[in-house]
């Protein structure tokens, strides 16, 4: 690998992991407060979680290890996010004792 794709690969590592981790505290929100995670958009969930599927389809395509590995993580990320508020929105209301 010459030493511009490998600035660039590098570039893309420091991208995907910038990304990334801007979904973290919403995960950790959702995670201590399910009403929270009841309140946000499960579209907007679902269209991150395709854009990054089509991002890792052509990840695989043109070989970039790290647009791969980090829309994969960025998939599994926002079909978290999207599972906490379908299972938030759709939760049973506790039974009153």
């Amino acid at each position: 690998m010459d030493a511009a794709l490998c600035s660039v690969e590098l570039l893309g590592f420091a991208a995907g992991m910038t990304n990334l981790t801007s979904s973290v505290p919403q995960l950790v929100s959702n995670l201590r407060s399910p009403d929270c995670a009841a309140r946000q958009s499960p579209s907007r969930n679902a269209l991150q979680c395709g854009g990054n599927a089509l991002w890792l389809a052509y990840g695989v395509s043109v070989g970039s290890l790290s647009m791969t590995a980090f829309s994969s993580l960025g998939c599994l990320m926002a079909a978290t996010l999207l599972w906490q508020v379908l299972k938030a929105r759709f939760r049973t209301p506790p039974v009153p004792a």
